[in-house]
């Protein structure tokens, strides 16, 4: 459990990385309807933030290539602190950790056209943790690229962000 400490630094950063956002330039925006008309608007590349009543906001970077939209997501909900003496891969991969996951979810999940991934914010020397977000990319054919597609793929990944960490750390440690 997190105490309060803690829960405000976590704060601190998650705020850090939405003013980052917001200076390069994501599209700040309220309703997924108009996520998707961004979306299928652009021509390539597209960076959002996505804010939600009662709730974190979700940074999505969508890009279209050759007829599919590409879709990471991070949900700024879930972030978690990792002990980097159960999880010392974590910390020795730090820098690489998003390729890495990637990777590892495609392999487990790619099945499904998802891939979890863990995104790298910060390793808390005084702590002995580093602090990650649980995400979630995927691709979809644009013409089938809808609100009921995003809404499902943030579901499943709030409801399965747990499974994901657990499933993405232990490879991980597994992993050469």
């Amino acid at each position: 459990m997190m105490d309060e400490d803690e829960g405000n630094k976590i704060d601190n950063k998650i705020m850090a990385l939405i003013d980052r956002a917001k200076s390069l330039g994501f599209i700040e925006l309220t309703e997924i309807s108009d996520v998707i008309d961004i979306v299928n608007k652009t021509i390539n590349e597209v960076n959002i933030i996505l804010y939600r009543p009662n709730n974190k906001p979700i940074l999505i970077n969508a890009a279209k290539e050759e007829g599919y939209v590409s879709l990471a997501i991070l949900d700024l909900n879930l972030v978690e602190s990792i002990d980097i003496n159960l999880y010392p891969k974590v910390k020795e991969k730090f820098s690489e950790l998003e390729d890495l996951t990637t990777r590892i979810g495609y392999d487990i999940y790619g099945n499904r056209a998802i891939a979890p991934f863990l995104f790298p914010l910060e390793i808390q020397e005084n702590d002995k943790a580093t602090l990650v977000i649980i995400g979630i990319k995927s691709a979809i054919d644009e013409n089938m690229f809808n609100e009921n597609f995003l809404e499902g793929l943030l579901e499943d990944l709030d409801f399965n962000y747990d499974v994901y960490l657990a499933t993405l750390l232990n490879s991980l440690a597994t992993s050469k």
